[in-house]
């Protein structure tokens, strides 16, 4: 550590003409440059922008990342100077004697020497402050420029707001007059309907489920005569089986069974019932006892025969009895399946009626709800746009003023800069040169390189 040291020492002291050469020519090239460079000021303008949530239906946003939101909104303001809206006015303004329309290459004159950012060491991300700059190296310039720039944003922004504004208003009150109307219209539509069949409501209504007035109008009669039109179909039918039953027992052979239900107190089908079994019992009595041609056992036979036929024949009026009940029970049936049918029919119109209506009533309530909405929705956008958004967006904290001091060049760190570059630059062409020469110029170079003692050394004596 201690020869290197040693050998730098010595490669300073060798070159020591080239260290100051270099040195002296880099800090004077510096400090031409800081002394020539002209000054460039800046004259700033610093804004604070809020993003709350809109009232404006229109412009809110259902997005709860705030940051994003005042990154997007600070990039839209950045474009919004940058913009041919913008910079056109600032020439117009600046500079009367350019042709309209502003050209693209004088704005992009202006564009280039124009900045907008947050404040030093933040992002768009994170910060709800923007700055926006202007250099020239003349300072009233600069201020004169940033000044038209603020101006003419400020004008332009507020335009914007006031245009989307308009727009949201215009859009709702046009919105709101086409569902007021619709909704008018199905309103009227619902009425006329209503006056129309005013008596129809009322078996509508009956056929809606849970009613306290569910036992009137068709649908209640219809299930009325559905029972007794079951049971009319039960009676024929017992009618029927028993006409079947006395019509077997009237043309067969012997003593006709008679149901119980026919016999009663005082009837003449029980009085024959009642004569036939005594005759029987008189004849089953006789006959073992005296032969067929006994006299008084053919008389005996002979009424028992006559009471059979006149039991027979009390049945077979009883059978005609039941017939005609079973004619007027079928005639019955054929009326109450007339009244059924156009029961069934007029509940069906009913119910179409009541699919008409309940589609009426549903378009009503949409239209009537969707114009509350708009409605809602415009009261929305006039007080948004009452309430100018733009000035509690927006706010102008610094206006641009006239720079005294230029912001660049830094002269002093120019030359502070060129004179540490000197330093370094000369030292390390010092270096490069002397890595290069492969002379010997010390006594250590010697013993490394010729690998011999050294006994002693003559100075170098200059004369």
């Amino acid at each position: 550590m201690q020869n290197i040291f040693r050998e730098f020492v010595f490669i300073v002291c060798d070159r020591i003409r080239v260290i100051v050469m270099v040195f002296l020519m880099v800090f004077m090239i510096s400090t031409a440059i800081a002394v020539t460079l002209p000054p460039v000021y800046r004259s700033t303008a610093k804004f604070s922008l809020i993003v709350p949530q809109s009232m404006d239906p229109l412009q809110k946003e259902n997005s709860f990342d705030y940051n994003n939101r005042v990154r997007r909104y600070l990039q839209d303001q950045k474009e919004l100077i940058l913009s041919n809206r913008v910079l056109g006015k600032v020439v117009a303004e600046l500079e009367p004697g350019v042709r309209q329309p502003v050209s693209q290459k004088v704005m992009d004159s202006y564009r280039k020497d124009i900045s907008v950012d947050p404040p030093a060491g933040e992002t768009f991300a994170g910060s709800s402050v923007f700055i926006l700059e202007y250099t020239n190296s003349n300072p009233a310039r600069s201020m004169q420029v940033a000044s038209s720039l603020t101006q003419n944003y400020l004008e332009a922004y507020r335009e914007l707001s006031q245009a989307k504004s308009d727009y949201s208003y215009s859009f709702f009150l046009q919105q709101t007059n086409k569902l007021h109307e619709n909704m008018l219209d199905k309103e009227e539509k619902l009425r006329a309907f209503e006056s129309k069949q005013a008596l129809a409501l009322l078996e509508i209504l009956n056929l809606e489920p849970g009613k306290s007035n569910a036992e009137v109008g068709p649908n209640a009669l219809l299930n009325q005569f559905l029972r007794s039109y079951h049971e009319l179909q039960v009676e024929l039918a017992g009618l029927n089986s028993s006409i079947s039953y006395l019509d077997r027992e009237i043309h067969k052979k012997g003593i006709p069974a008679v149901p119980s239900e026919m016999e009663g107190s005082g009837r003449t089908i029980s009085v024959y019932k009642t004569k036939v079994a005594q005759l029987q019992l008189q004849l089953n009595e006789m006959k073992p006892q005296f032969s067929a041609n006994f006299e008084p056992l053919k008389q005996v036979e002979q009424e028992f025969n006559m009471s059979v036929d006149s039991l027979k024949k009390e049945l077979g009026r009883s059978v005609d009895a039941q017939k005609m009940t079973a004619q007027n029970i079928e005639a019955k049936i054929r009326q109450l399946e007339t009244i059924i049918r156009g029961l069934k029919d007029r509940i069906q119109k009913t119910a179409g009626e009541k699919a008409t209506y309940e589609t009426l009533k549903q378009e009503y309530y949409l239209a009537r709800d969707a114009y509350t909405q708009a409605m809602a929705q415009l009261e929305q956008t006039r007080m948004a746009k009452s309430l100018n958004e733009d000035k509690q967006i927006l706010t102008l904290i610094d206006k641009p003023s006239l720079p005294v001091n230029p912001f660049k060049p830094n002269r002093m760190l120019i030359i502070i800069g060129g004179f540490v570059s000197g330093l370094f630059l000369s030292v390390a062409v010092a270096l490069t040169m002397d890595h290069f020469d492969h002379r010997i110029k010390t006594l250590y170079d010697i013993e490394t390189y010729l690998n011999v003692p050294v006994l002693g050394s003559v100075p170098n004596v200059h004369g």
